[in-house]
């Protein structure tokens, strides 16, 4: 008789083992399918913000060629030259050098 209720109990603690077991399963796999979704939404909202820092240094190189494109023009020779003659420059026909002066032209204290 009391290898019958050994028996029996022993069966008993390998049923609540057994179902101990698929509940830590259960949640196991709960946790991972959490996870995964976790990290599917996480890589979409990276890739979403990859995209945007893309198309922005996109538009930044192009204002960048654009700008110096500009400077490019804005500094060479002919059109100093242009912008030169409209606010009244010019070259001049002839040179004046003064020399020989006896006083300079600044004193010092």
């Amino acid at each position: 008789m009391r290898r019958i209720k050994a028996i029996k109990q022993n069966k008993g603690e390998k049923r609540a083992s057994r179902s101990l077991t698929k509940y830590v399963l259960f949640i196991l796999a709960g946790v991972l399918a959490v996870s995964s979704i976790l990290m599917t939404v996480e890589t979409a909202t990276s890739s979403v913000e990859v995209s945007n820092l893309r198309q922005k240094e996109a538009e930044l190189s192009m204002e960048k060629r654009n700008l110096e494109n500009t400077l490019v023009r804005s500094l060479s020779m002919s059109d100093l030259e242009e912008k030169g003659n409209e606010l009244g420059f010019a070259k001049p026909s002839s040179v004046v050098f003064v020399s020989n002066s006896e006083e300079p032209v600044a004193k010092l204290p």
